[in-house]
């Protein structure tokens, strides 16, 4: 009897409220759900039009908290995986801040703060709200989205769900997440890469992992659910498994350093112009003298468009789904005393600034991840 009242009570609120909160954790296997008798059998209809997928610029404000709230009342784990994640916080995480004090464009805060006003310095509860589960999970009144079921499994034995529910194969794809990790400068041109801020999910059609989704990578199974931390982009050793690096000292004094992904989903660095990898070595004497040191940083790099709100895109070389050579010249061999040694390394970094007349060494870095280092003797 406990659990039917605490249905009967959350399906009041939510009728309430005039708004459905966001649900995963059912796996009742129809298109749309609710707790009424399911209607007989119909003849066969025209397949219904794909439901909107999550995106930008929701503007709902206060609504969107109040609804959300009904989605952690009743999701306690999810829940508890979500705050604090980098959805979350993704218009008051600190390197972000310093970025738009920088750039404080509306263009920026669409996806940081999407059920804000953009013209708008957002609420506070709107600020900390970020990317909420409403922000995915409710993309239409009246129905909440979620991802379709495997093909072939039925579901689990559960409850249905108090709230209608739609699952949608193109939401269990690289759909749900395309609309904010992937578009265009603020001036729209054309299609082709380089006018692009981001390309994450052009990048994982071209992969070899293009019949993953992108939950297979970053919302790892959980006790049988997805996990709504999306901890991997920051996660030293889940970095570390999926780009892989050897370094050897060739015949004509050159350091080549080896890059590959194992399990390639998309480019690596992918996201934001604020991500790079850092290879680079240093040569020091026995004695610890450094002899020479040179690096090399991996990314998309772009220059500014004077006059415009955008940047041209100059040339990328990441690590695709195709191994990276990054070769560095070494000093000849009279250079340096026997007994030193060669330490080399491969970074993951975030830096404050980008664009045309910086020296990437000289660039503030907001953070950055060790992801392999060696030593190779002189």
């Amino acid at each position: 009897m406990a659990i039917l009242d605490r249905l009967r009570a959350s399906a009041a609120v939510l009728v309430s409220l005039g708004c459905l909160s966001a649900c995963m954790r059912e796996e009742v296997p129809s298109d749309v759900q609710t707790v009424s008798t399911p209607a007989p059998m119909a003849a066969p209809t025209a397949p219904e039009p794909s439901p909107p997928m999550p995106g930008p610029y929701r503007k709902r404000l206060e609504a969107a908290v109040a609804l959300n709230a009904t989605c952690i009342s009743c999701h306690e784990e999810e829940a508890r995986q979500w705050l604090g994640s980098y959805h979350q916080r993704a218009n008051t995480d600190a390197a972000y801040r310093k970025a738009f004090a920088i750039e404080p464009s509306p263009f920026c805060r669409g996806c940081h703060a999407p059920e804000s006003d953009p013209r708008e310095d957002p609420p506070e509860a709107v600020s900390k709200l970020g990317v909420g589960c409403v922000t995915c999970h409710v993309t239409e009144e009246g129905l909440v989205l979620a991802a379709a079921l495997p093909a072939g499994e039925t579901g689990r034995s559960v409850l249905p769900a108090p709230h209608p529910l739609r699952r949608s194969p193109e939401f269990a794809r690289a759909g749900g997440c395309a609309g904010c990790h992937e578009f265009r400068f603020p001036i729209p041109r054309g299609s082709e890469d380089e006018l692009f801020m981001q390309t994450t999910a052009r990048e994982h059609q071209r992969s070899l992992g293009a019949n993953k989704s992108c939950a297979d990578c970053h919302m790892p199974m959980q006790a049988g659910r997805r996990s709504h931390a999306f901890a991997q982009v920051r996660d030293p050793t889940w970095l570390r498994a999926n780009l892989a690096a050897t370094a050897e000292r060739t015949e004509d004094d050159t350091l080549r350093v080896t890059l590959v992904q194992p399990n390639p989903g998309h480019d690596f660095p992918t996201g934001d112009l604020f991500r790079r990898l850092e290879v680079g070595y240093e040569l020091r004497t026995e004695g610890g003298a450094l002899v020479r040191r040179e690096a090399r940083h991996l990314a998309r790099h772009f220059e500014a468009i004077p006059g415009e709100a955008a940047r041209h895109l100059s040339r990328d070389d990441r690590v695709t789904s195709e191994p990276r050579l990054v070769e560095m010249d070494l000093p000849p061999p009279a250079a340096a005393p026997l007994g030193s040694r060669i330490s080399w390394w491969v970074k993951y970094q975030r830096v404050a600034t980008v664009g045309t007349g910086r020296d990437p060494a000289e660039v503030a870095i907001e953070s950055e991840v060790k992801l392999h280092s060696g030593n190779i003797p002189w």
